[in-house]
């Protein structure tokens, strides 16, 4: 039986985890930023991480870079959606507007009595009179 001594990787040689995942190095300064401080307000690097989206965006960009793209990203998204639910509500308080019944008619002029003749005055009464005991609305 031969024994051969285990190799142990140099120095500069990525490791058997780094080569299974490639996002070891761009944790470890996310990790490294979160300590320090220096991450931007807003951002929550836990949700981030489970995020698709930033995935993409460590795997194009360097940590930094990546996590501003993202914030701004999101806060479009936000400002986006705000836009489209304002425009909603407008829409909805300007159907809600009551309507005209009828659009199709005119509206009827009132008689200016005071500069009526009298006998234009005594005819106006008697059509009232005639339109009242025959059961028709009469508007004055």
């Amino acid at each position: 039986m031969i024994f051969k001594k285990k190799e142990t990787p140099a120095v500069n040689e990525p490791t058997e985890t780094e080569e299974e995942n490639p996002f070891i190095e761009a944790a470890n300064t996310l990790v490294e930023l979160e300590q320090n401080g220096e991450l931007p307000e807003g951002f929550d690097l836990e949700t981030a991480v489970h995020d698709r989206a930033f995935a993409e965006l460590i795997s194009e960009f360097e940590p930094k870079a990546a996590v501003r793209i993202y914030i701004a990203e999101k806060r479009a998204e936000e400002a986006e959606d705000n836009v489209k639910t304002r425009m909603s509500e407008q829409a909805r308080s300007r159907s809600a507007l009551p309507k005209s019944q009828r659009t199709d008619r005119a509206v009827a002029p009132t008689p200016d009595y005071m500069s009526m003749s009298k006998e234009a005055f005594a005819a106006l009464e008697k059509q009232y009179r005639n339109a009242a005991q025959s059961g028709k609305r009469v508007h004055i």
